[in-house]
């Protein structure tokens, strides 16, 4: 009970963002059609993933992961702008070893998410190819990662 309504709450979350994202001014009216319709995009989300037998799983080192990403995200902005405006960085590639519990789907979604890091590739479900502009880990492939970065 607990999970699946933390599931819809996500999905609503997840949803009144995206409209509200996509809509150049929001009217108190606009946010009320949003809600609703998020709320029934929720419902029917859960649904069918319970339809199709499908597992949430591997999310124990998400919320670590989240703190993380604001300062990465700003610390990805200065490497990215440094490279650009001062010097170029050489680039680095490295297989990223995702600890127990971190699944590749959003872990990769999240060392996506800094500005100097991408993610070029699953080869397994606990390692992520990253492409880099630093040599070193940044704090959500700390996280998430299963020696603190590198391997």
């Amino acid at each position: 009970m607990w999970a699946g309504t933390v599931e819809i709450v996500v999905w609503c979350a997840v949803l009144i963002g995206v409209t509200v994202v996509s809509i150049s001014s929001v009217s108190p009216v606009e946010l009320t059609v949003a809600g609703l319709a998020a709320l029934g995009g929720a419902f029917a989300a859960r649904r069918m993933r319970l339809a199709a037998g499908v597992r949430v799983k591997g999310v124990r080192s998400a919320a670590r992961a989240a703190v993380a990403l604001p300062y990465a995200i700003v610390r990805g902005l200065a490497v990215l702008v440094s490279s650009v405006a001062a010097h170029p960085v050489e680039a680095t590639v490295r297989r990223v070893r995702l600890r127990q519990g971190a699944a590749a789907a959003w872990a990769g979604t999240l060392i996506t998410a800094s500005p100097d890091t991408c993610v070029i590739g699953i080869p397994r479900d606990d390692v992520v190819l990253v492409h880099a502009l630093r040599p070193e880990a940044g704090p959500v492939e700390a996280a998430v990662a299963r020696t603190g970065g590198r391997r």
